[in-house]
């Protein structure tokens, strides 16, 4: 009901037209004033917005009366279930642009009227800072990881609102009692729970607020960020609802057995033992992907005289599908997006969010489901990754050039051209970020492992010299090699596992490579055939060949790629003419005719034509050798290829996105920790790394797992299912297959890893403070409470 209300509400005031004889709806309220309007169809900005947006940092306002009302700073974190905010938080970037999130947050017990008063002002301020925006819907107990995350204490729910005649907490007041549990460790729910003990449980942390008294219990299976963040959200409560004038106590397995049962006597009911063991039920914040078939891209133009919403395709989607002059609606199954062309008329602009909210009553989705809206320009990773092709405008994503070409991260002026990026991400090796140095060091050691049958026994032997840099597509292999950048040094373990190889082989070399890493403090690289990252290219010096089966006892087809002499290879692709791609270079060694054809596309670089031969003539001796070109193909050419086929004739397509990178928190739940759960961190820092937890940022082609000191053995040997789990949820265009997954340990980070953080101080942990620090620090305060009362 609440999207029809929506609907309307947003048409009167963004809209010039008058919508004629619409037949009235009992469903929508009548009578609700236009905010900051003082004649029909006439918009006039609200007092309240007029500062908004001018300079970095939180802004929120409180519905009240369809007005949007300035909300006391000291308050900002506590959310009343029965109002609607409107919650701006304005960024600065270094070359002194702004960049704003709107967000519009809707109480479990809002009225409509309310609700749709939120949402208009939202536009308001969207209009007044001229688009740009990103405009998020948030909705009580399903907020986004990014709104969470501005609230750094957590955001509270409290019971009542501006129009339910809820009265204030007095200072000090000894009136009824309230308990709250604390969810999530980075961005943290408190919800007020039942006043007893069956609310609790032994995984989290609860917070009992007894007027002069605050407790903080602390769940024996609770981890210290949690503790922290409890008692965080405690101090937090004191100030905001009790003037700082109470007292907080901290209730854990150190309390004495008689402030445990006083705790439980000021609860009402209960004791230690009755506490339920930890919860295993799936947070709301859990990352939750629903089945990415389900993805479809829609216009919304008025190009015809008449506002339409029309279905553009399905996955696979390519960025070209977006037209600048729309506005278009991406509906994931899980969220929806509103995407806003440059060019699209102000009828488009102002109601595509209104279609898009519709979406949740068409499709009867749940009315939590994410609504956001974006502008073109300014598309965030998680929009990108629905897409299969991505070019982007300007010059991005220069930390990771930079990385690929050998700069310094303090290059700060250096530029990189188009072409330079999309040369990169055609033929430069894949995983282009991660690059501890330029690949100059020489190979410790290479170690083969191979079986005879799947599931059956695996050898392995050390590989003492490779005949022409050759690696088998039957067998894994575990390469150590030592980096040297001139800052630092350490050691990478590349597990390249063949296409064909059997699983238990790719098993047993990655086992293999995680107890060494452990005991060397070494750097765990999974590396698949044909999907190397650019660093492992590098390391043969421009002369790596991948091969099925190695000596050429049949036909066999290679993809030649390279950008410089550094990182040449050819691999292995299947001998039939669809392998084929006008874009590249393919070498096919005709092993009847003792002949070797060096066939070049239409769009292949004169570098990988001139490099093909010289790079790999040794691997064929004695073999005839032709160089031919796309379309003068001789007859023979095709004998041993099935014939020619259909294969990708395009020249200069955008390649798969480079996605900023997103840093997700993993978390193992169930009896038998048999469900994973991804939270996402959003503008993350070096400090949301928890050394207690193992944390993974995906940078696209690369995907790091970062192991804390403090996990367990299963989370540190369980990356392979983590990362399968991920990628099965995730909706970007790619397979485990097609991904290297870096695995790293805490203090021993590469430095193409660090500088994926806004800043890095490898003394970090030596400083951070400690649980019982903390509880020092609440034990002084009380002190000085105790003090000024006396006084």
């Amino acid at each position: 009901m609440f999207c029809c209300v929506f609907s309307l509400l947003l048409a009167s005031i963004c809209s010039a037209r008058t919508v004629q004889n619409k037949p009235a709806d009992p469903l929508i309220p009548t009578g609700i004033p236009n905010p900051g309007s003082k004649s029909p169809g006439r918009r006039i900005m609200h007092p309240a917005f007029e500062n908004a947006g001018k300079v970095p940092g939180l802004e929120v306002w409180r519905i009240e009366n369809f007005e949007p009302v300035n909300y006391p700073k000291n308050n900002y974190g506590k959310f009343f279930t029965g109002d609607s905010f409107i919650v701006l938080n304005t960024q600065k970037l270094k070359n002194g642009q702004l960049l704003w999130d709107a967000h519009f947050w809707l109480g479990s017990e809002t009225s409509q009227d309310e609700a749709g008063a939120a949402a208009i002002l939202t536009v308001q301020l969207d209009d007044l800072l001229n688009g740009g925006p990103v405009q998020h819907r948030e909705v009580q107990d399903h907020e986004s990881q990014l709104f969470l995350s501005y609230f750094k204490n957590g955001i509270r729910y409290e019971q009542g609102g501006v129009g339910t005649g809820f009265k204030h907490v007095e200072t000090n007041a000894q009136g009824e009692k309230r308990l709250f549990q604390v969810k999530g460790k980075r961005n943290v729910r408190v919800r007020q729970v039942n006043l007893s003990v069956s609310s609790m449980n032994k995984g989290d942390c609860f917070i009992l607020d007894a007027g002069n008294t605050i407790y903080v219990y602390v769940g024996s299976q609770s981890k210290r960020i949690e503790k922290l963040k409890a008692i965080s959200a405690a101090n937090q409560i004191r100030d905001q609802d009790h003037n700082g004038r109470a007292r907080v106590e901290v209730i854990d397995d150190y309390t004495s057995e008689i402030d445990k049962e006083n705790f439980f006597q000021v609860l009402g009911s209960g004791s230690p033992s009755e506490v339920p063991d930890e919860s295993t039920a799936e947070e709301d914040a859990a990352f939750e992907k629903s089945d990415e078939n389900s993805v479809t891209l829609y216009k919304v133009s008025d190009q015809s005289g008449k506002l339409k919403v029309d279905s553009v395709a399905s996955k696979p989607l390519r960025q070209e599908m977006l037209d600048t002059k729309d506005c278009f609606i991406l509906d994931t199954g899980s969220g929806i997006y509103v995407w806003v062309g440059r060019g699209a008329t102000q009828q488009e602009k102002s109601q595509a969010m209104s279609k898009a909210q519709e979406f949740l009553t068409l499709k009867k989705y749940p009315a939590w489901t994410n609504v956001q809206r974006i502008v073109e320009g300014a598309e965030s990773a998680p929009f990108k990754q629905y897409f299969a092709t991505w070019r982007d405008s300007g010059m991005s994503h220069t930390r990771l050039i930079r990385s690929a070409l050998g700069y310094d991260t303090d290059d700060s002026d250096v530029e990189f051209s188009d072409d330079i990026i999309e040369n990169l991400k055609k033929s430069g090796g894949k995983a282009i970020g991660f690059m501890p140095d330029q690949g100059q060091e020489t190979i410790v050691k290479i170690i083969q492992f191979t079986s005879q049958e799947e599931g059956g026994d695996v050898s392995h032997r050390e590989v003492t010299s490779m005949v022409n840099n050759l690696l088998l597509g039957f067998a894994s292999y575990v390469i150590q090699y030592n980096y040297k950048s001139k800052d630092q040094e350490g050691t990478v373990l590349y597990v390249w596992e063949g296409e064909s190889a059997h699983k238990n082989t790719k098993k047993a070399a990655f086992k293999y490579a995680v107890v060494l890493a452990d005991d060397i403090n070494a750097i765990v690289v999974r590396s698949p055939q044909g999907h190397e990252p650019r660093h492992f290219v590098k390391m043969f010096k421009g002369k790596l060949i991948s091969s099925y089966t190695g000596a050429p006892i049949k036909p066999q087809l290679f993809r030649v790629l390279g950008t410089d002499a550094s990182d040449v290879r050819a691999n292995e692709v299947p001998c039939d003419s669809s392998s084929l791609a006008s874009d590249d270079v393919f070498v096919l060694v005709k092993t009847g005719d003792r002949k070797i054809y060096y066939w070049a596309g239409l769009g292949a670089s004169a570098f990988e034509k001139s490099m093909a031969k010289e790079r790999f003539a040794d691997y064929w001796k004695d073999f005839e050798s032709e160089h031919i070109e796309e379309g003068a193909e001789p007859d023979d050419f095709w004998e041993d290829l099935n014939g020619e086929g259909i294969y990708d004739r395009s020249i200069g397509a955008p390649r798969a996105p480079i996605l900023e990178p997103r840093l997700f928190h993993f978390r193992m739940v169930g009896q038998h920790n048999n469900k994973i759960i991804f939270e996402e961190v959003p503008a993350f820092e070096q400090g949301d790394l928890d050394h207690e937890d193992v944390m993974m940022l995906d940078g696209g082609d690369e995907i790091y797992v970062w192991i804390g000191e403090n996990t367990t053995p299963e989370e540190q040997y369980g990356v392979t299912r983590m990362v399968k789990e991920y990628i099965k949820k995730n909706a970007a265009q790619r397979t485990y297959d097609t991904v290297s997954v870096v695995r790293l340990l805490q203090s021993h980070e590469p430095k193409s890893f660090k500088r994926l953080f806004p800043e890095w101080d490898d003394d970090y942990w030596k400083t951070l403070s400690t649980y019982d620090d903390v509880k020092k620090q609440i034990e002084e305060a009380n002190n000085e409470l105790d003090d000024n009362e006396v006084a």
